[in-house]
């Protein structure tokens, strides 16, 4: 059947207008708790990289380019940016026009780059790119569909890096309904996909051994009443846990599943994996979307066990289509799930931790803003995970334990994707964060790259047990805490 593309709910305009650039105040920390003394994370360079156009929910993650430590990130010019973390400054042959919007966020496998490009404002654009070090593209995969399924070749996903039956391949869900597992080196889509998915999708795989058998792939998706090679579909979304054959050997091009859990609302957060139910069991956790008006699993964070079994669901102040990180915020070896909400259409935003084996909120405080970008985190030499925020707002850090504010990095820069943390070519850890300001030649702001070092601090701890130290957790983006 033809199923209608839907825009992303969540998406916030990125137009810029003094009172969404103003600074906030953030409140924060349980009460009776000793503050800690603040960090001071100090700029060391900033860049813009496109006057013309802003850079969205496209998170920057580090990479490694023939031996040059870079940060890369997308715009909605369809620029794919390499910057040295060092300097700010764009690479030689960088940027990569790729055609569309970019709204995916990078990944890497050894010096080569993955990008999903088209969005939901351009969905019959785009497609399955990789990018060598040197700044050429090595390969372009349309989204394959059927005409009289889907008509949309975008993709908004992260492509998730990960071995797939022992070949190295990339994995993304499409704008089209299909979701695809490409070969790193050709671009070339292998057996067993592309795989039917029944709707739009825009949460970023994981990849997780769950059953002893090889790396399975687990995503978020949309839902839309009907029927669809004999299976019968309702309105709300999925979290599904997907074979990483794909459909070999099924009947019907939605074959392979495993189990999916079903919602009344859609799954657009990007499911985070990880040993962080109770008895340290692994199980998936992710945010919804806010599509379906007056649905019950709105503003809810949902955790699964392996068999997709409900093993919690937390009702939060506000949408939750941001993606969770699973982090040892407490410093007792035990991973907690932090997650931020935009509240009231999107004019404030609070953090939570909440704990992993109940999902029971461990605290709550107000953001800077509207948190729609993925929360990280960093142990700055406490011990444990502090958590470093995005919002419209600007960006913060909050202490793991309390929720107190630790530090403010930015206030006059839009955040939409999750902050990078890294260990920097200085040996201190260092911070990036990608976005919009006011100004540029276009009406939404340029496109902005920042990046902040603390002084004297050990860039070793950035990728320490218990960390999730950029989007999805690392340069695969394989959402999955163990890596």
């Amino acid at each position: 059947m033809q199923r209608s593309h839907r825009r992303r709910s969540a998406r916030l305009a990125v137009a810029l207008g003094a009172a969404v650039l103003a600074a906030l105040g953030a409140a924060g920390g349980a009460a009776g708790v000793r503050p800690r003394a603040a960090a001071s994370f100090q700029p060391t360079w900033s860049t813009v990289v496109d006057p013309a156009a802003p850079i969205a929910q496209s998170s920057p993650v580090v990479a490694d380019l023939s031996g040059t430590p870079a940060v890369l990130v997308g715009d909605l010019h369809g620029l794919l940016h390499a910057l040295s973390l060092a300097t700010g400054h764009e690479l030689p042959g960088w940027p990569v026009q790729l055609g569309a919007a970019i709204e995916s966020s990078p990944s890497t496998s050894g010096s080569t780059v993955f990008v999903g490009v088209g969005s939901a404002a351009q969905p019959n654009g785009g497609g399955y790119d990789a990018v060598s070090a040197a700044g050429t593209l090595r390969w372009s995969t349309p989204v394959r569909y059927q005409p009289s399924v889907a008509t949309h070749r975008g993709v908004v996903a992260g492509l998730t890096v990960g071995l797939l039956g022992g070949r190295p391949a990339v994995v993304g869900g499409s704008l089209g309904q299909f979701l695809d597992a490409l070969s790193v080196s050709s671009g070339r889509v292998l057996p067993g996909f592309p795989w039917f998915q029944a709707d739009t999708v825009f949460s970023t795989a994981a990849l997780a051994d769950l059953y002893g058998k090889g790396l399975d792939i687990v995503e978020g998706g949309d839902s839309t009443a009907g029927n669809a090679f004999q299976v019968a579909y309702r309105n709300g979304g999925h979290l599904r846990i997907l074979s990483g054959a794909g459909n070999v050997g099924a009947k019907a091009p939605s074959g392979g599943l495993v189990c999916q859990y079903d919602t009344d609302q859609v799954v657009q957060s990007s499911p985070a994996v990880g040993p962080f139910l109770a008895g340290r069991a692994v199980g998936v956790v992710a945010g919804t979307g806010t599509f379906y008006a007056g649905a019950s699993d709105t503003d809810r964070l949902l955790a699964i066990d392996t068999a997709c079994r409900l093993a919690w669901s937390a009702r939060l102040d506000g949408s939750t289509s941001d993606s969770p990180a699973l982090v040892d915020a407490l410093g007792n070896g035990r991973l907690q799930v932090a997650e931020g909400t935009s509240v009231a259409g999107g004019t404030s935003g609070t953090v939570y931790l909440l704990d992993g084996a109940t999902g029971k909120v461990i605290w709550s405080t107000p953001a800077l803003g509207p948190v729609v970008g993925g929360i990280t985190s960093v142990d700055l030499g406490s011990g444990y995970q502090d958590l470093v925020v995005p919002t419209l707002h600007g960006v913060e850090l909050l202490d793991g334990r309390t929720g107190a504010v630790v530090d403010v990095l930015e206030t006059v820069v839009g955040v939409q994707g999750s902050p990078l943390v890294t260990d920097d070519p200085n040996g201190t850890i260092g911070i990036t964060v990608a976005g919009y300001k006011a100004g540029g030649t276009s009406p939404a702001g340029e496109a902005v790259v920042e990046h902040f070092e603390l002084p004297g601090s050990d860039g070793a701890r950035v990728t320490e047990a218990g960390s999730w130290p950029e989007f999805h957790h690392d340069p695969q983006l394989t959402g999955n805490a163990d890596g």
